[in-house]
Protein backbone atom coordinates (compact mmCIF):
# COMPACT_ATOMS: atom_id res chain seq x y z
CA UNK A 1 0.00 0.00 0.00
CA UNK A 2 2.69 1.58 0.43
CA UNK A 3 4.13 1.98 -2.32
CA UNK A 4 0.60 2.74 -4.10
CA UNK A 5 0.26 6.13 -1.95
CA UNK A 6 3.86 7.09 -3.10
CA UNK A 7 2.71 6.71 -6.79
CA UNK A 8 -0.46 8.38 -5.96
CA UNK A 9 1.52 11.54 -4.37
CA UNK A 10 4.14 11.63 -7.42
CA UNK A 11 1.00 11.59 -9.56
CA UNK A 12 -0.69 14.19 -8.08
CA UNK A 13 2.39 16.63 -8.12
CA UNK A 14 2.83 16.37 -11.54
CA UNK A 15 -0.64 17.15 -12.51
CA UNK A 16 -0.41 20.36 -10.08
CA UNK A 17 2.78 21.38 -11.90
CA UNK A 18 1.27 20.57 -15.15
CA UNK A 19 -1.88 22.87 -14.38
CA UNK A 20 0.66 25.81 -13.07
CA UNK A 21 2.75 25.61 -16.61
CA UNK A 22 -0.07 25.26 -18.74
CA UNK A 23 -1.58 28.71 -17.31
CA UNK A 24 1.52 30.07 -17.13
CA UNK A 25 1.77 29.58 -21.22
CA UNK A 26 -1.42 30.62 -21.50
CA UNK A 27 -0.09 33.95 -19.79
CA UNK A 28 2.80 33.83 -22.23
CA UNK A 29 1.24 33.68 -25.22
CA UNK A 30 -0.41 36.70 -24.72
CA UNK A 31 2.75 38.59 -23.91
CA UNK A 32 4.24 37.50 -27.13
CA UNK A 33 0.85 38.92 -29.00
CA UNK A 34 1.60 42.02 -27.70
CA UNK A 35 5.39 41.99 -27.96
CA UNK A 36 4.31 40.85 -31.48
CA UNK A 37 1.67 44.38 -31.46
CA UNK A 38 4.60 46.82 -30.45
CA UNK A 39 7.29 45.24 -33.08
CA UNK A 40 5.02 44.63 -36.23
CA UNK A 41 5.07 48.61 -36.78
CA UNK A 42 8.60 49.35 -36.91
CA UNK A 43 9.21 46.15 -39.03
CA UNK A 44 6.80 47.66 -41.37
CA UNK A 45 8.44 51.11 -41.30
CA UNK A 46 11.60 49.43 -41.64
CA UNK A 47 10.44 47.55 -44.57
CA UNK A 48 8.69 50.10 -46.58
CA UNK A 49 11.55 52.61 -46.10
CA UNK A 50 14.16 49.49 -47.51
CA UNK A 51 11.64 49.30 -50.70
CA UNK A 52 11.74 53.28 -50.68
CA UNK A 53 15.50 53.56 -50.81
CA UNK A 54 15.77 50.94 -53.10
CA UNK A 55 13.16 52.62 -55.91
CA UNK A 56 15.48 55.86 -55.49
CA UNK A 57 18.66 54.29 -55.80
CA UNK A 58 17.43 52.93 -59.06
CA UNK A 59 15.23 56.08 -60.18
CA UNK A 60 18.97 58.26 -59.57
CA UNK A 61 21.11 55.74 -61.30
CA UNK A 62 18.92 55.87 -64.67
CA UNK A 63 18.47 59.62 -65.07
CA UNK A 64 22.02 59.91 -64.53
CA UNK A 65 22.92 57.16 -67.45
CA UNK A 66 19.97 58.68 -69.20
CA UNK A 67 21.03 62.24 -68.68
CA UNK A 68 24.85 61.25 -69.73
CA UNK A 69 23.88 59.60 -72.88
CA UNK A 70 21.60 62.39 -73.44
CA UNK A 71 24.82 64.30 -73.05
CA UNK A 72 27.12 62.09 -75.39
CA UNK A 73 24.30 61.56 -78.01
CA UNK A 74 24.91 65.64 -78.06
CA UNK A 75 28.30 65.83 -78.47
CA UNK A 76 29.08 63.13 -81.50
CA UNK A 77 26.05 64.42 -83.31
CA UNK A 78 25.79 68.12 -82.57
CA UNK A 79 24.93 69.29 -86.37
CA UNK A 80 22.40 66.09 -86.90
CA UNK A 81 20.68 66.55 -83.80
CA UNK A 82 18.53 69.02 -85.25
CA UNK A 83 16.05 69.65 -82.26
CA UNK A 84 15.67 69.84 -78.73
CA UNK A 85 12.96 67.56 -78.71
CA UNK A 86 14.55 64.50 -81.04
CA UNK A 87 17.25 64.71 -77.50
CA UNK A 88 14.81 64.87 -75.15
CA UNK A 89 12.95 61.93 -76.76
CA UNK A 90 15.91 59.92 -76.88
CA UNK A 91 17.08 60.47 -73.10
CA UNK A 92 13.21 59.56 -72.23
CA UNK A 93 13.87 56.44 -73.78
CA UNK A 94 17.23 55.82 -72.37
CA UNK A 95 15.60 55.30 -69.38
CA UNK A 96 12.07 54.28 -69.79
CA UNK A 97 10.89 53.10 -66.22
CA UNK A 98 12.69 55.54 -63.92
CA UNK A 99 9.94 58.02 -63.79
CA UNK A 100 7.30 55.88 -63.69
CA UNK A 101 8.62 53.98 -60.68
CA UNK A 102 9.74 57.00 -59.28
CA UNK A 103 5.70 58.26 -59.49
CA UNK A 104 4.35 54.93 -58.72
CA UNK A 105 2.05 54.85 -61.99
CA UNK A 106 2.07 54.95 -65.83
CA UNK A 107 2.04 58.52 -66.15
CA UNK A 108 5.55 59.40 -64.52
CA UNK A 109 7.15 62.29 -66.73
CA UNK A 110 11.00 62.64 -67.04
CA UNK A 111 11.81 66.46 -67.78
CA UNK A 112 14.91 67.05 -69.83
CA UNK A 113 16.25 70.76 -70.27
CA UNK A 114 18.88 70.89 -73.11
CA UNK A 115 21.77 72.62 -74.22
CA UNK A 116 23.05 72.21 -77.12
CA UNK A 117 26.53 73.03 -79.34
CA UNK A 118 26.42 75.66 -81.51
CA UNK A 119 27.88 74.97 -85.26
CA UNK A 120 29.86 78.19 -84.71
CA UNK A 121 31.96 77.72 -81.63
CA UNK A 122 34.90 75.06 -81.03
CA UNK A 123 35.50 73.43 -77.64
CA UNK A 124 32.55 74.41 -75.70
CA UNK A 125 30.46 71.64 -73.95
CA UNK A 126 26.70 70.54 -74.20
CA UNK A 127 25.31 69.35 -70.82
CA UNK A 128 21.90 67.57 -70.76
CA UNK A 129 19.50 67.99 -67.22
CA UNK A 130 16.95 65.03 -66.48
CA UNK A 131 14.69 65.21 -63.59
CA UNK A 132 11.96 63.44 -62.04
CA UNK A 133 9.48 63.74 -59.07
CA UNK A 134 9.88 60.81 -56.08
CA UNK A 135 6.46 59.82 -54.50
CA UNK A 136 6.95 57.90 -51.00
CA UNK A 137 5.64 55.09 -50.26
CA UNK A 138 6.28 55.83 -46.19
CA UNK A 139 4.12 58.02 -44.93
CA UNK A 140 6.58 60.85 -45.02
CA UNK A 141 3.69 63.79 -44.85
CA UNK A 142 4.07 62.90 -40.89
CA UNK A 143 7.20 65.10 -40.96
CA UNK A 144 5.60 68.17 -41.59
CA UNK A 145 4.07 67.86 -38.64
CA UNK A 146 6.81 67.78 -36.36
CA UNK A 147 8.75 70.26 -38.54
CA UNK A 148 5.80 72.25 -40.30
CA UNK A 149 8.34 74.35 -42.58
CA UNK A 150 9.48 71.60 -44.39
CA UNK A 151 8.25 71.15 -47.74
CA UNK A 152 11.38 68.88 -49.62
CA UNK A 153 9.73 65.97 -48.44
CA UNK A 154 6.35 66.29 -51.02
CA UNK A 155 8.29 67.95 -53.60
CA UNK A 156 11.41 65.20 -53.69
CA UNK A 157 12.94 65.37 -56.44
CA UNK A 158 15.35 63.63 -58.60
CA UNK A 159 17.75 65.83 -60.62
CA UNK A 160 21.24 64.58 -62.66
CA UNK A 161 23.10 66.96 -65.33
CA UNK A 162 25.63 65.33 -67.60
CA UNK A 163 28.29 67.00 -69.38
CA UNK A 164 30.44 66.66 -72.35
CA UNK A 165 32.87 68.55 -74.70
CA UNK A 166 31.10 69.01 -78.02
CA UNK A 167 32.93 67.45 -81.36
CA UNK A 168 32.50 69.72 -83.63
Amino acid sequence: MRLTQKVHKALLRTERTSKVRGSASLYESGATAVEFALILPLLLVLIIGLIDFGRMGFVQVSVTAASREGARYSSLYSSGVGSTQALSDFVQTSAPAAARVAQLDGAGVLTVVVTQCSATQTSENTSVAASTNFKWLLPVGLISIISPGSTWVQDFTITSTGTMRCMN
